[in-house]
């Protein structure tokens, strides 16, 4: 059981209001909406129709919620507690990481092959079956199972990479001869990772051709992607599942990429820019503009 107070507390500046009786509170856990009990923190979403009902109704006593919401008779009748906070969804986030997901220990697996001259920090983990190759990996980061990571990878603090994912192969550039037969290019790039970034299970990411892949700050990308070489992916770009970038796209701070996209190599996808669902994106995407389809067009407002 968590005290309420200390949820408080580790919120701090995200909170804006409360109302009701927080001594002696304890929150169990956190649950689905058709699940919800007297010991789960209940939330309500911004978007949510029929909020002040939903909060009169909940068998919850204590709810994160935005100040729209009214401390009513009936709600103070009930002895219920209301945090009131800018973003409850991401609040909820905050305190689910926190108190709620049981993280393994550091430690490195004795079922994983580490490359002698890898730099490991102490405050790692890093699961069974894992290759790791000749990388430097800070501290703060997980490493699921299945893993592979080869050669000439760096990635920052804070990092988690899924289980199955492969990390600094190389990319498939090639030259024919005039006879037809390829040549592949040879790549000699890395891939550098920066802090808090997530690589969901079975992506891949290859290494860069001459100069290194990057994928910024922060940013998320979901199970099953491909990000192809030279590719750079600015900070805090979300790309979800099933999405293949070709090689040396450059995507923005902030842009947002659906499932099952495909973009062209060489395309520059703006700051903030979102890629719906499905698209397959043969041009520039200028920043803050909306693109869905195949060939991908804008989406006019």
């Amino acid at each position: 059981m968590i005290p309420i107070k200390k949820i408080i507390e580790f919120l701090d500046n995200e909170v804006i209001h409360i109302h009701g009786n927080i001594e002696k509170v304890y929150i169990k856990h956190l649950k689905p909406i058709e699940s919800v009990d007297n010991v789960t923190l209940d939330w309500i979403g911004l978007n949510r129709i029929n909020k002040q009902q939903y909060i009169e109704q909940t068998i919850a006593r204590v709810i994160l919620c935005d100040p729209s919401l009214i401390y009513s008779d009936i709600i103070q009748s009930q002895n219920k507690i209301l945090i009131q906070v800018k973003n409850p969804k991401l609040s909820l986030s905050f305190v689910a990481d926190r108190f709620f997901i049981k993280k393994p220990d550091f430690g490195l697996h004795p079922d994983a092959s580490i490359h002698p001259k890898a730099k490991i920090s102490k405050s790692v983990f890093i699961g069974s079956n894992c290759s790791i190759g000749d990388c430097i990996i800070a501290e703060g980061t997980y490493i699921y199972p299945n893993v592979t990571i080869y050669d000439g990878v760096t990635i920052g603090k804070n990092v988690i990479i899924q289980a199955g994912a492969v990390i600094g192969t190389d990319g498939l550039g090639c030259e024919r001869k005039e006879g037809g037969e390829l040549v592949k290019f040879s790549h000699l790039g890395g891939v550098i990772i920066k802090d808090n970034v997530e690589i969901g299970a079975n992506c891949q990411i290859a290494r860069g051709a001459l100069s290194d892949t990057i994928i910024g700050k922060g940013s998320k990308i979901n199970g099953l992607c491909f990000i192809a070489h030279n590719c750079i992916l600015g900070n805090n770009v979300l790309i979800t599942g099933n999405t293949m970038l070709a090689g040396s796209v450059k995507v923005e701070d902030n842009a947002t990429i659906y499932s099952g996209v495909i973009i062209r190599e060489q395309r520059k996808i703006g700051k903030g820019a979102i890629i719906g669902m499905g698209s397959v994106v043969t041009k520039d995407v200028p920043s803050g503009e909306t693109w869905l389809g195949n060939p991908a067009k804008e989406m006019k407002k």
